[in-house]
């Protein structure tokens, strides 16, 4: 089985925003499109979120006012980003608001099939952590809603992501524990929608921080197996900090954390993509002019602001996002073995071919000692470092990260 599509959350409910402006000029579009292919970003996640109507700027106040939220951003056709993800041959969740309903849905959707963007189409997500929403969303109306949705756009031959939460804590507004809220919402969901007859349903995971490791994914398997015995996973927000305060993603350090904690998770069948949150305000890249970088802050002085660095920049962790996509992550995996600290990986590629890639994250050299065949059991790779090699056992590529 392939590892999952890398991909990034996109954030632009804001000012000033900088993905608006992408989403209204193919100019800098294309400047965007560039970005994401040197970060390795085959895919995007766009949610409406509750703050965004595709119906205009009117209904997007009413949408905000019902779900109390003040997001301050110049409105824009949804069609301005169904032309960008043309242009830039990517592809895309679109999270929709379910209180809209099914009408509102399919319509923005049709935008997407018209252009002939159905491939484009990774899924149809069926709002976004529904459960943390101040109505508040009791699991069994979410369920009816999300049902009919589902039921309106099935024809259009269209995958549905149904969001997930898992956990014992009684924090949300529905005051019910997020495994409860689930699975309360699994059980109507499936007396309208049979959940393990659809094959066109995947789940949806937010991980963050401590979350971010392969056993989140099996509290999440406990609790949606049982409804849909072969669902598979979107994770559609991830990061391994709660708060990038004091932006450690420009750093080295939280690159090989980054790497190390993404490639735990890429081995995992169930996961299908993974989402880093996001762009352009956090971890794989950054925008920047003379006045501002979309950082925490909007500066940080490690970035240069000026109108000659002005544009587009990959962070460290945006390296390894790049190295994972194009190459190290570029197959099915054979295999995954090693620590914490120092893992290995072989994957095949689609010429039939070999890669094993070495991550060590030491302060000093370190000497793998593995079994893959064609290559030589004994292999050292540099501190602070990820390395790939082929069959013969020569590097093809590697990444250092110092510190």
């Amino acid at each position: 089985m392939n590892p999952p599509v890398l991909g990034a959350d996109l954030t632009y409910a804001g000012r000033p925003s900088v993905l608006i402006e992408v989403f209204n000029d193919p100019g800098e579009g294309d400047l965007m499109g560039q970005a994401m292919a040197e970060a390795g970003v085959r895919s995007l996640r766009f949610s409406f979120h509750g703050f965004y109507s595709p119906l205009g700027p009117e209904q997007t106040e009413r949408v905000k006012a019902e779900n109390k939220l003040t997001n301050d951003y110049p409105w824009f056709p949804i069609d301005h980003y169904v032309d960008f993800i043309a242009a830039q041959n990517l592809t895309t969740v679109v999270a929709v608001n379910v209180e809209e309903g099914p009408d509102v849905a399919r319509t923005a959707i049709e935008k997407f099939i018209e252009r002939g963007l159905r491939s484009k189409l990774v899924a149809v997500e069926l709002s976004n952590e529904p459960w943390l929403n101040p109505r508040p969303w009791l699991p069994e109306d979410f369920a009816v809603r999300a049902s009919e949705i589902i039921l309106k756009l099935s024809p259009l031959g269209v995958r549905f992501a149904l969001p997930l939460t898992v956990g014992d804590e009684q924090k949300t507004p529905t005051k019910l524990s997020d495994t409860v809220w689930t699975t309360r919402m699994l059980t109507a969901l499936d007396s309208r929608v049979k959940l393990s007859t659809r094959a066109d349903v995947v789940g949806v995971a937010h991980l963050y921080g401590r979350g971010v490791n392969p056993g989140t994914i099996k509290k999440f398997n406990e609790v949606v197996k049982p409804f849909s015995p072969r669902m598979r996973y979107l994770v559609t927000e991830f990061n391994i900090r709660s708060s990038l305060q004091g932006n450690p993603h420009l750093s080295n350090p939280y690159a090989m954390e980054f790497a190390r904690k993404v490639a735990d998770l890429m081995r995992r069948p169930e996961i299908e993509a993974l989402y880093v949150h996001s762009v352009p305000a956090h971890s794989i890249v950054y925008y920047s002019t003379r006045r501002f970088a979309t950082v925490i802050g909007q500066r940080d002085p490690r970035i240069t602001l000026s109108r000659e660095n002005a544009g587009w920049h990959l962070t460290p962790a945006g390296r390894v996002y790049a190295l994972y996509t194009k190459l190290a992550w570029n197959g099915q995996i054979v295999a995954f073995g090693g620590s914490d600290h120092q893992q290995y990986w072989t994957i095949r590629r689609q010429d039939g071919s070999l890669i094993t890639t070495f991550l060590n994250d030491s302060a000093k050299e370190y000497e793998f000692k593995i079994k893959v065949s064609g290559l030589n059991p004994s292999i050292k790779t540099g501190p602070r470092s990820i390395a790939c090699f082929d069959e013969q056992g020569k590097q093809v590529e590697a990444l250092s990260l110092p510190y």
